[in-house]
């Protein structure tokens, strides 16, 4: 037993000694693949909470369609810990080409949000990744039961989601198809060389611009990165889920596990699959106050619930 262990302890050391990079290939359900050269053994996360961290996990990072330049993912919980959020001392990073960008959105007939976040959802259900809605777009779905009106116009200027670290890699790995079947581009926001938030835009009427909202002829897409930190000390219930942009803090139990949900939606012709927070409700309780009640007010940065 004694020697199975200290196996255990020196192959854990030597996985956590490597980077990390989301593989091209399909993976088993809840693991997490290693790959240096080649593909390694993996490593199991846990089944219904996949943004817990812990200390000397492995780096996660994807490769920039636009320079080869690499781009990290954070997993360091002290890093983590110490990000404040709504900062982004390295800018706005596109993953295409700029004049490509240009190029393809005076051309037009760029896909529709909803088409293109569908699409999404169904490459990260494959490979059973977590990309939940957040934000304005829990409020929408469970009052008005959809993302436009009767007439096809959108409630909201984006789409906001919430995904695990690994989610975020995988999603910007998704650029160059994003470009090819849509005509729609991406860009990280990155501080001290990690990604703190995505934007998914189309092309079309789109302005190049740095860090701020983005300008396109459609609503775009914000992926947010969001962790969970162990609890410290006798104050703290619960391990808490931060959204690493907002600064919003959450308890475990009102995000995971997360919940799928279908639905049918006037600006789609078929069914579009989601996530969704175990809690939804109390979540936009905390958030919104009276979320049934059509507002303008927007969720307080850094709300503890």
């Amino acid at each position: 037993v004694f020697l199975l262990g200290s196996l255990v302890f020196v192959v854990y050391n030597l996985i956590n000694s490597f980077e990390m990079t989301f593989p091209n290939a399909t993976y088993p359900p809840l693991l997490r693949q290693l790959t240096l050269q080649k593909d390694l053994f993996p490593i199991v996360l846990s089944p219904w909470n996949p943004t817990r961290l812990s200390p000397n996990m492995a780096k996660l990072w994807f490769t920039s369609n636009a320079n080869d330049q690499k781009y990290e993912v954070a997993t360091d919980i002290e890093w983590v810990k110490r990000y404040g959020g709504l900062t982004a001392n390295g800018g706005a990073k596109y993953l295409t080409n700029q004049t490509w960008i240009e190029t393809r959105g005076r051309q037009g007939n760029c896909t529709g949000v909803l088409q293109v976040f569908n699409w999404i959802m169904k490459q990260v259900i494959e490979k059973n990744g977590l990309l939940m809605l957040a934000y304005g777009e829990l409020i929408h779905i469970h009052r008005e039961k959809d993302f436009v009106d009767k007439q096809g116009k959108f409630f909201d200027d984006d789409i906001d989601l919430w995904a695990s670290p690994e989610t975020v890699a995988h999603v910007a790995t998704l650029e160059r198809q994003l470009n090819s079947k849509f005509g729609w581009t991406m860009r990280c926001f990155i501080h001290d060389g990690k990604v703190v938030l995505v934007q998914i835009v189309a092309t079309c009427g789109h302005r190049l611009s740095g860090v701020g909202k983005s300008v396109s002829s459609q609503p775009g897409i914000e992926v947010y990165p969001i962790y969970t930190i162990p609890r410290q000390g006798s104050g703290t219930q619960y391990d808490v889920v931060r959204d690493f942009w907002q600064g919003t803090r959450l308890p475990e139990p009102v995000m995971f596990p997360a919940k799928e949900m279908t639905l049918k939606s006037r600006g789609l012709k078929e069914p579009l699959d989601l996530q969704i927070p175990n809690q939804p409700l109390k979540l936009m309780e905390c958030l919104y106050g009276n979320w049934k009640v059509p507002s303008k007010k927007h969720a307080s940065i850094g709300k503890v619930c």
